[in-house]
């Protein structure tokens, strides 16, 4: 018991002192991952040495996604057709724990350029998918959960690999470019011969997303 107190006392007193030398940054990032998509957090980059640094985050997301499947059968020498519209938002926790290294420029100047990359862990909040069917003219509409068992969405966990280059101008204003790719299958395919492509050819297999971010350093 008495250790534990000891390491909670260390662990309050070093707090302040590695705070001072934590920088925050609010990042606005649009997105794109099939549709367009936004997501806004932060990042705490936590110097290591001169060059290097740890750089933890924590961001809200909005992915946005559109398919489109199409039928045609014939009944009674007559043809028919069948449309499928499906619309899919969810809402993810994303956390990334990225290595920085800084590329160009000082830490304390007017303009650095830093890459950041690693791994990210994602969880799917909460989300809707929607289907609009159209056979003959005539439209129905149809929705649930997107993580639901008829939801789009095969699973809430995401994980991967996530990895941006960014430049900071006057030690505060953050512009970037990021990437993301994602390691599981977390769409429902439309079809059985998409599903079976994407098992082939790894086609929706891997997520990716692409974006820009747009911020500042405190």
């Amino acid at each position: 018991m008495i250790k534990l107190f000891l390491v909670i006392g260390a662990m309050l007193l070093m707090g302040p002192l590695a705070l001072a030398q934590v920088k925050v940054s609010v990042l606005a990032c649009p997105q794109f991952n099939e549709a367009f998509g936004v997501r806004i957090g932060s990042n705490f980059d936590i110097p290591l040495n001169s060059r290097w640094s740890l750089v933890p985050g924590a961001y809200w997301s909005f992915r946005n996604r559109s398919s489109y499947e199409y039928h045609e059968y014939s009944t009674n020498n007559e043809v028919s057709k069948k449309d499928y519209h499906f619309y899919d938002k969810a809402h993810f926790l994303t956390l990334p724990i990225r290595m920085g290294v800084r590329l160009a420029g000082k830490s304390e100047g007017k303009f650095s350029m830093k890459l950041l990359f690693g791994p990210y862990l994602a969880y799917g909040i909460k989300g809707s998918s929607e289907c609009k069917i159209v056979e003959n003219g005539i439209e129905e509409q149809r929705e649930t959960g997107a993580f639901d068992p008829q939801g789009r969405y095969r699973t809430r966990w995401d994980y991967g690999l996530n990895s941006e280059l960014y430049v900071l101008l006057q030690q505060h204003l953050h512009f970037g470019f990021f990437t993301e790719i994602g390691c599981r299958k977390i769409y429902n395919a439309n079809t059985v011969i998409e599903d079976i492509l994407g098992e082939i050819y790894l086609v929706n297999k891997i997520n990716v997303a692409l974006g820009l971010s747009l911020g500042y350093q405190f």
